[in-house]
């Protein structure tokens, strides 16, 4: 029988705007990628037009954002994949930082086409962010393999596509900062501080004063336009927004801090990247110009009001990844306010670019394929009138239709006539007789009672002895599509030489989540152990409420070509997890990972999808010794590599045949087994409870007759 069928599309765009969190901000335009995002960079081209400029998983983005609702990307420029890109401008070049060992992409932006570039890599090939001062010099962060691990400072005056280097800051590692004339602002992650270092002498950097930031974990940070305060971020959960006074260097203080929850106080949310921008937004005040736009990973962008930096008010957010919360490192990478225009642009690692405006929203429905679309709503109030086939059996199920039109649903079965099985349709027996019936037929064979269920599946069906009239039915199945066999998922393990490239650390255990729109059998998974031993490979639901299977196996250490499990289960309709069990890792292993090979380093190719059938959509990971370490990522594959799943057959129904039982009638009394008898008389007519010795008695039925009856005791 024909499946269900639900899409990943559907369900995915209904979660993710289920819980959409909106305050003071509309979205006006918005570019899908294939691949993750990073971080995000405006600029104005000659003619004043407006650009994005995105960071991907795997290159260098350049978007043309002049019809904020319909940006085009112009050009891309491709790249080692990585999670980690920083973009930044100088003149008419942009120039983009990558962990990935590429060096400094240097872009010429003058050239459309897109040709115009090169990969400079003289002096280092890794680095985790740049920043470009008013002075056109860049300042090189977090080099892996560079000269220096704090800042590489290179000068882009004289050659900007061919730079020199003017110094180096060694003291120790930055992860990110930003330059106001001879002042570095420099966030040091590791130390917990952030600093202000004196570059007027760039081959001689020299830390003019530090201090600790909220959660000691300071991630990047951002001076005020008159240079009194230092706003910062500290990427961990539940953490801050800080504000300090920087007037007195050797005396810093802090003024303040903010938590951004935005409307739906969602806990451990992570804060990202801050910037400081002087401007006035006349929709929130016109009296105010002094502003922070931060991106938080699960949050979106969030605007606050820095007018008062001992008082920091939240007075605007936008939610770009509604369908993550809490602490994950997922959602909205970066957010950029300087465009000219007052648009903000956010990068959003799984949504994409957003362009967003401070204003109100123009509620409406804004569903381009719905019958009452209105082009001018920026928000969605959920009026959207779609057409089409409601049913989700259908070929032609339409999920997002919410008006039905169900004469437009198509249907495998439709083009095929399933011939009915052969079977006597007429049959007479004799009161509790016991019937053995044969239906003839190519197919399955199964039988219904006149209730409508299915009380036997065979070709020769036997009845319970037959005491009234009955009816059945019989019908037949055929198979008209044979079950396939399908790959999905990472093929083969890979480490693409970041750190933690195999495994994520001896406390956690690891998985996948999936979704199965139609039934089908899991056969096998790839896995690669780095150590012989039992494993337990389980299935959950979504919420760790059920234990639906579980299978132990003795894994021999693995080759470059993995070990594979046979499962051979059968996966229903549903959401699922498949991970191992931690309690025989830790017996095994001294740990929560089992010790099977994970692969990192940007995971692009989610969701792994057969169309129709299964999903594979994030990556699950969980540490026993910290349960706000748990959660889900895209960014990271464990375990289970080269699933091998089988289809259903597809079948279809003949329509029924009808059969009838009669009891034969051994009375001259027509009906008499059909009628319901209420009183037995004597010759004289008087009322008796039994027949004992009389010979001769009347029985009255509800319909008014009667029967005359012999009782013979022999």
């Amino acid at each position: 029988m024909k499946k269900n069928i639900l899409f990943f599309l559907f369900l995915f765009i209904s979660n993710l705007f289920q819980a959409q969190e909106i305050l003071n901000m509309v979205q006006v335009g918005n570019l899908t990628y294939n691949q993750d995002l990073n971080d995000i960079w405006g600029y104005v081209d000659h003619e004043g037009k407006e650009h994005a400029l995105v960071g991907c998983a795997n290159g260098f983005s350049y978007v043309d954002i002049s019809i904020p609702s319909n940006p085009q990307e112009v050009f891309f420029i491709p790249g080692s994949n990585s999670i980690w890109r920083d973009l930044k401008t100088w003149n008419n070049y942009a120039y983009i930082t990558t962990e990935a060992e590429d060096g400094l992409l240097i872009v010429d932006l003058n050239d459309l086409s897109g040709q115009s570039y090169t990969y400079w890599t003289d002096y280092f090939l890794r680095a985790h962010n740049i920043y470009i001062d008013e002075n056109g010099f860049a300042y090189i962060f977090g080099s892996q393999d560079g000269p220096a691990n704090g800042a590489i400072i290179l000068d882009l005056n004289n050659d900007p596509m061919n730079p020199s280097i003017a110094g180096l800051f060694d003291d120790y590692y930055l992860h990110d900062g930003m330059v106001r004339g001879d002042t570095l602002w420099g966030s040091a992650v590791y130390e917990g501080v952030m600093s202000a270092i004196d570059v007027s002498d760039k081959s001689n950097p020299v830390i003019l004063g530090s201090t600790p930031t909220s959660c000691n974990f300071t991630h990047n940070s951002w001076v005020s336009d008159d240079g009194n305060y230092v706003f910062t971020t500290d990427e961990q959960a539940n953490c801050y927004i800080g504000a300090y006074d920087v007037s007195n260097i050797s005396d810093i203080q802090q003024t303040d801090q903010i938590q951004s929850w935005n409307d739906d106080s969602q806990d451990g949310v992570i804060p990202h990247n801050t910037h400081f921008i002087s401007t006035t937004y006349e929709y929130l005040n016109p009296t105010t110009s002094s502003y922070l736009v931060t991106s938080y990973y699960t949050s979106g962008v969030t605007v606050i009001d820095a007018s008062n930096p001992y008082n920091l008010q939240e007075v605007a957010f936008f939610d770009t990844s509604p369908n993550y919360s809490g602490s994950e490192f997922e959602g909205c990478w970066g957010a950029y306010p300087y465009l000219p225009s007052g648009l903000i642009l956010a990068s959003d690692q799984q949504t994409g670019l957003h362009i967003l405006e401070i204003a109100g929203p123009i509620l409406g429905c804004t569903n381009e394929d719905a019958s009452n679309y209105n082009p001018d709503a920026n928000q969605d109030d959920g009026s959207c009138l779609i057409v089409g086939c409601t049913d989700p059996v259908a070929e032609n199920y339409n999920p997002e239709a919410n008006v039905e039109y169900n004469e437009s649903c198509e249907y495998l079965c439709d083009q095929f006539f399933i011939t009915p099985p052969t079977v006597q349709t007429d049959l007479v027996v004799n009161f509790g007789e016991i019937l053995t019936i044969e239906a003839l037929g190519d197919g399955d064979i199964f039988w219904i009672n006149e209730n409508q269920n299915i009380i036997y599946n065979g070709p020769v069906f036997i009845t319970d002895p037959i005491e009234q009239n009955s009816t059945f039915y019989v019908f037949q199945e055929q198979v008209v599509s044979e079950g396939e066999i399908f790959s999905l998922g990472e093929e083969n393990h890979i480490c693409d030489g970041g750190s933690y490239c195999d495994y994520s650390g001896i406390n956690y255990n690891g998985g996948l989540q999936f979704q199965s729109f139609e039934e089908f059998t899991l056969k096998s998974v790839k896995v690669y152990a780095s150590e012989s031993g039992a494993r337990t490979i389980q299935l959950y639901d979504s919420n760790f409420d059920n234990l639906l299977q579980s299978y132990t196996i003795d894994v021999p250490q693995s080759d470059e070509n993995g070990f594979n499990i046979e499962l051979n289960w059968i996966i229903p309709t549903g959401e699922y997890i498949i991970t191992t069990d931690e309690n025989l890792n830790n017996n095994n292993f001294g740990g929560n990972n089992p010790m099977f090979k994970r692969t990192t380093g940007g995971i692009t190719n989610y969701p792994y999808l057969v169309d129709q059938i299964l999903s594979i959509n994030q990556a699950y990971f969980n540490d026993y010794e910290n349960e706000n370490s748990a959660g889900f990522s895209t960014q990271y594959y464990y375990y289970f590599y080269d699933w091998q799943i089988e289809t259903l057959n597809e079948t279809c129904s003949s329509p029924s045949v009808e059969i009838n039982i009669n009891i034969h009638n051994t009375n001259l009394n027509e009906n008499y087994f059909d009628k319901k008898l209420i009183g037995l008389f004597d010759l004289l007519g008087r009322s008796i409870e039994t027949v004992t010795n009389e010979y001769f008695y009347i029985k009255l039925y509800e319909d008014g007759s009667f029967t005359k009856e012999i009782n013979f005791n022999l």
